[in-house]
């Protein structure tokens, strides 16, 4: 489970913002919203409003990258031979970008940070808190080990193991083919697999889905009962779903191989000669509104919204079934506001979600701005400034008086929170330039 996550010197963030998990004592939506972990209670969700261009897909895009780092078919020297912090000053270019994720793994808390620029690693820090204080497993600066605390125990394997100019060392000691470290490989496989994001293609889920529910085994993470209830429930008129076998081109394999290759890196699976097209079904009615049968129509000839839903059930499904941090940025594309508020619910219901799985995601769509669905430590806002660098704050640290009848979008949309944009007249020219149409 996520505390806090911290960034700077990414894309508009120049300076440090913090997210925060971690609730703040007010007893709002505590049933539903809220989870006990150990002594600290968490958030559920987390929703990050703002005006375009003010830093949030930036922000969902820096915690991608730090993932990047961790994934073992990631070219790194293309990684860093573009480092993307923040430009828009003469010094911050030739600063580090700069994270620190501190989380829950088990009923131990953890904070690993790391620093980097063009040249590699800077530095690296990783502890824990194994009974009530803070404890080091290792510190590094460029590539020298500075410090290691009493619970790396194995300090003689530092002898053969060396850090990388451009790997992590967690990443190194997490690797299969050390065997001494298990902290380093659970901590790993955390930040690996543990951190979904949708933004990746939906053709690349849609042969997630494929392969999960044609996979002949019984521990299937994902059921077609599950997809095809949830296709119901949002009113899609959807009944079944079902994939017909097909050849796939050598052109499409390779694609579709390539990008395997990078969102799944702990898969040895490559993609087959043969391909599968989903279809959904339909009822079918005679004239007089009897039903007749069933009419099957491929994936791709649905609504977009319909064909994101069926997407994002991917990445939502393994979360909530198996834990974790799934990151959506624009929630609301192509989805209705209400559609969009039972995804949402699904994280905040102890039923759906009974392994605390979190939720952070990036929206335009103000009607979600609600007190019944999410908390003011729940809403956050992103902003720029007049130097192109952003910022990050709650909506519970502006100082409100709420009353029961509080109106949050309202208010946020008169300005009372900051985070919108000021727009001036959309002023172009109408002069006609002598140039026909048709010939233009």
């Amino acid at each position: 489970m996520l505390i806090e996550y911290r960034v700077k010197n990414f894309k508009s963030y120049k300076d440090e913002v913090v997210l925060s998990m971690v609730a703040d004592k007010n007893r709002e939506l505590a049933e539903t919203n809220l989870f006990k972990q150990g002594s600290m209670t968490l958030l559920k969700t987390a929703a990050i409003f703002g005006a375009n261009a003010s830093g949030k897909t930036n922000f969902i895009e820096s915690i991608n990258f730090l993932s990047q780092l961790m994934k073992p078919k990631t070219d790194v020297t293309e990684l860093f031979s573009e480092i993307p912090n923040f430009k828009l000053d003469a010094s911050s270019i030739h600063k580090p970008i700069s994270y620190e994720i501190t989380f829950f793994l088990g009923n131990q808390r953890h904070r690993y940070g790391i620093e980097l620029d063009k040249e590699g690693i800077c530095s690296e820090w990783l502890y824990f808190v194994p009974k009530r204080q803070e404890a080091c497993y290792f510190e590094r600066e460029r590539n020298e080990i500075t410090n290691t605390g009493s619970y790396f125990e194995e300090r003689k394997a530092l002898d053969y193991i060396k850090p990388d100019s451009h790997r992590p060392f967690l990443f190194t000691l997490g690797q299969d083919s050390v065997k001494q470290f298990e902290w380093a490989k659970r901590i790993l496989r955390y930040l690996r697999f543990y951190i979904k994001s949708s933004s990746i293609p939906d053709s690349v889920y849609y042969n997630m889905i494929r392969e999960e529910l044609l996979e002949d085994n019984n521990n299937k993470t994902i059921s077609k009962e599950d997809i095809v209830s949830i296709l119901r429930s949002a009113d899609t008129g959807i009944k079944d779903i079902s994939f017909i076998k097909e050849i796939r081109s050598p052109e499409e394999k390779e694609m579709l191989n390539n990008i395997m290759n990078i969102l799944r890196a702990s898969s040895e699976k490559t993609i087959e000669d043969e391909k599968y097209e989903t279809v959904m079904h339909h009822n079918k009615f005679d004239d007089n509104n009897s039903l007749i049968g069933e009419e099957r129509f491929p994936l791709e000839s649905e609504s977009r919204g319909t064909v994101k839903l069926y997407a994002l059930q991917y990445p939502i499904l393994q979360v909530l079934k198996k834990g974790g941090i799934l990151l959506i940025d624009e929630i609301e594309s192509s989805l209705h506001p209400l559609l969009c508020e039972k995804i949402i619910s699904l994280f905040n219901s102890k039923d759906t979600n009974p392994k605390n799985a979190q939720l952070i995601f990036t929206t335009h769509n103000t009607l979600l701005m609600h007190p019944k669905l999410l908390r003011r430590d729940q809403i956050l806002f992103t902003e720029k400034n007049n130097y192109g660098a952003s910022t990050m704050y709650s909506l519970y640290d502006i100082d409100l008086k709420v009353r029961n009848n509080f109106n949050y979008l309202n208010n946020y949309l008169s300005g009372r929170f900051g985070a919108i944009p000021y727009l001036s007249s959309f002023g172009f020219s109408t002069e006609d330039n002598g140039v026909d149409a048709d010939e233009g």
